[in-house]
């Protein structure tokens, strides 16, 4: 069965009904939709340069639309072809004050990259979010900026969105120990270093994703790593360049998933291409072969931005085996797929254990808590704590009706796990795919029959 992707995306307002498809198939995907975090990461860097640079294979989701509608704000005007987008940069100083708020939607990296900008400018702005944004930290981010010379007042709850940001040109540059395991408290540092007159120093304190550090590279600004400490020299003007951003390895992960618990008997062969395999980001897929999933790379090469790509390529095999998840940096490696681990570990016999996730309780949801209660609507029985989740594997699944709380993420791992009972499920406000994968009940419909189901 071959994919024939729409990325028109879902109504805001819905619910899935699924259920598993009983025939045999072999699954191909030529692609997955653009990579998320590089996607913003590459707009913004483009954005603040001079010139103009297109990025290829951009991520049309809502966090990115997000991402470009705040930019315009700033005076930084796109063209869209497909899914490339040219960016006309400003450069580093170039941006002009917004007339309004700036609304950042759900997007927490572009919220955290964007209070880095404005933190280097000489006018003052507000920055807003959604209900779910503004209920996450902004402090981690926030305090550094702080120090660096930018004036930041919270408008609402402190640490959180909304909040009134005064520029400062050219910012201090700091030397800063990691306060959390994110890789946006690093990339969000290195965005603020660009305006300071100096070297900006972070510390990790274990490896986090390296995106920010692979594409400034590419862009030629003036940054090294040694072991976990990152220097970025500052203050220099740097020309746009054109990027390709790779598939989304975490949307490639909804995929493999479904393939991984279907039945037996109901999958032949697994292929998709052209994702990206960071090493920063492939624990998911380092995890499923060792729980016994045969997984390959093939046709790996790497992109002129320095991202590694490669096809993922899996076999049938044999029943999975459960797993011990733990360690900050592997669990970085896999952050955004500790729900989809934790679905896949049901189908183990025996007790998988993910430890040192205590960073999911700040995402859109508590996602500990939200994912243990997916599990448990299936029948699983789960237990959790503030930095564990422990599953029972080998139990039986029933149907189940979900609410996602509007996490895109558990959304759609909830989606996974029912596309592979022989009854329906549905899954309630799944409009919030929209925010990471619009194209995904097009692409989960290959393992399963999918309805959308509309309000009255």
């Amino acid at each position: 069965m071959e994919l024939v992707r729409s990325r028109a995306g879902l109504p805001a307002t819905c619910d899935l009904r699924i259920k598993a498809k009983r025939e045999l198939c072999s699954f191909k995907f030529d692609s997955v939709p653009g990579d998320k975090s590089i996607s913003q990461r590459a707009i913004v860097l483009n954005a603040i340069a001079e010139g103009q640079g297109k990025v290829y294979n951009v991520l049309r989701s809502r966090d990115t639309e997000s991402c470009i509608a705040i930019l315009r704000q700033l005076g930084v005007t796109f063209a869209w072809n497909g899914d490339d987008l040219s960016v006309n940069g400003r450069g580093l100083r170039g941006l002009q004050a917004p007339a309004g708020r700036l609304e950042v939607g759900n997007t927490a990296t572009s919220a955290r990259l964007m209070l880095s900008v404005l933190a280097g400018q000489s006018f003052a702005a507000e920055l807003g979010g959604n209900p779910l944004l503004s209920a996450r930290p902004m402090d981690w981010v926030v305090q550094p900026l702080t120090d660096m010379g930018a004036v930041i007042e919270y408008l609402g709850v402190k640490g959180c969105l909304p909040l009134r940001i005064q520029g400062a040109s050219p910012l201090s540059p700091i030397e800063m120990e990691a306060t959390v395991f994110s890789a946006q408290e690093k990339s969000a540092l290195l965005f603020a270093g660009l305006y300071a007159d100096g070297i900006t120093c972070y510390r990790q304190n274990c490896q986090s994703r390296d995106h920010t550090e692979r594409l400034m590279q590419y862009f030629g600004i003036d940054i090294r790593s040694d072991h976990d400490v990152t220097f970025l020299k500052g203050g220099s003007a740097f020309s746009a360049r054109d990027v390709m951003v790779p598939g989304d390895l975490s949307s490639a992960a909804f995929l493999l998933a479904a393939y991984a618990i279907r039945g037996m008997g109901r999958k032949g062969s697994l292929l998709i291409k052209r994702v990206g395999v960071n090493p920063t980001r492939s624990g998911f897929i380092r995890l499923l072969t060792e729980m016994g999933l045969p997984l390959t790379l093939q046709a790996e090469e790497e992109l002129i931005s320095g991202e590694p790509i490669a096809d993922i390529y899996c076999t049938p095999g044999t029943w999975l085996s459960p797993v011990c998840a733990e360690g900050n940096g592997r669990i970085q490696s896999l952050i955004d797929e500790v729900p989809l681990l934790a679905a896949v570990s049901v189908f183990a016999e025996g007790d998988s254990v993910i430890r040192n996730c205590r960073e999911l309780r700040d995402k859109d949801t508590n996602r500990i808590q939200t994912t243990a209660g997916v599990l448990r609507a299936f029948g699983v029985e789960t237990t959790c704590s503030e930095d564990e989740m422990v599953i029972h594997g080998g139990q039986r699944l029933s149907p189940a009706i979900v609410d996602s709380c509007g996490d895109h993420r558990i959304a759609m791992t909830a989606a996974v796990l029912a596309s592979s009972l022989e009854e329906p499920s549905i899954i309630r406000n799944c409009g919030c795919i929209n925010i990471s994968y619009p194209g995904f009940v097009e692409d989960l419909s290959q393992f399963a029959h999918i309805d959308i189901l509309r309000p009255d």
